[in-house]
């Protein structure tokens, strides 16, 4: 079955635009675009135009970008989403202004707009960090997404089902069970909790290229006196060792490094009791 293949982008709505570039940009060392001005920030984080558009709002997703290989298995998506009862509708205009060359549109089951592209638009210039970071992009897309969602079945049925997702392995959080799914050889693009009336964007990882960059980064928020959402720890299924800071508008961005790989030829699904094993420990206010 044709699938997406990664997160190609991100959109969100955020109350502070200048807090939120001081902290992309001066401590986490993504690069604003020139195109960057009052209204709108885009930020690159390899050799694509973007891979994060932020508009100012109140706080939450606007949208995800899925990657599709081709613009024939892009169509060929659009009309399986249709079959299942999802509304799917070709925005070429939309293309336009998120700079891929084919798009399609819809909502998944929480109401969350989910955008299928094909042909995103290259950058003209080299990725220049300002910190000298190195993020781990690629075929693997932009990182993950963790996500809340009224309704586990529903989501399981839309990106499972509908966008070709593979279930990676879960996770018992407690009271939700975490259900992590990937696309591509990254262990996880997209990972969701089941909680009832409830939709929201919980996390959204980084990865990059060593773990000298992670403890810089670790220590530029901590010194910048921003909110330590987890301490640096190592995760139980993804062996990703990260840290978690709470952004400007109230997500919390993952900033981690060594995740692990899957080979869909040899993979075993897992079931784990803990998300960590060591570190990721909440700071007490």
């Amino acid at each position: 079955m044709t699938h997406v293949t990664a997160l190609a982008y991100l959109g969100l709505r955020v109350p502070d635009l200048a807090a939120w570039r001081t902290f992309a940009v001066d401590l986490l060392g993504m690069q604003a675009t020139p195109e960057s001005d009052d209204t709108e920030l885009f930020l690159r984080l390899d050799d694509r135009s973007h891979r994060l558009h932020l508009t100012e709002g109140d706080p939450g997703l606007a949208h995800l970008g899925f990657e599709v290989d081709t613009p024939t298995e892009l169509r060929a998506l659009a009309e399986h989403l249709r079959a299942s009862g999802v509304e799917v509708i070709d925005d070429p205009a939309l293309a336009k202004v998120r700079r891929v060359h084919d798009l399609v549109r819809c909502d998944d089951p929480a109401g969350n707009r989910v955008e299928l592209v094909c042909g995103q638009l290259g950058a003209r210039t080299p990725f220049a960090s300002p910190r000298g970071v190195t993020f781990k992009t690629g075929t693997q897309g932009l990182g993950h997404v963790f996500m809340l969602v009224p309704d586990g079945d529903a989501a399981n049925r839309f990106y499972v089902d509908g966008l070709g997702f593979r279930l990676s392995d879960t996770i018992d959080l407690g009271p939700i069970e975490g259900v992590f799914l990937h696309c591509n050889p990254r262990h996880h693009t997209l990972a969701y909790g089941a909680v009832p009336g409830v939709s929201a964007l919980q996390h959204v990882m980084l990865e990059v290229d060593s773990l000298d960059a992670v403890g810089r980064a670790f220590d530029a928020v901590g010194d910048a006196g921003l909110t330590i959402a987890r301490t640096i720890g190592m995760h139980t299924n993804d062996h990703m060792v990260s840290f978690y800071v709470t952004s400007p508008s109230g997500l919390d961005i993952e900033f981690g490094c060594n995740g692990r790989e899957i080979d869909d030829d040899t993979w075993q699904v897992g079931h784990y009791d803990a998300a960590s094993y060591w570190g990721h420990r909440r700071i007490p206010a």
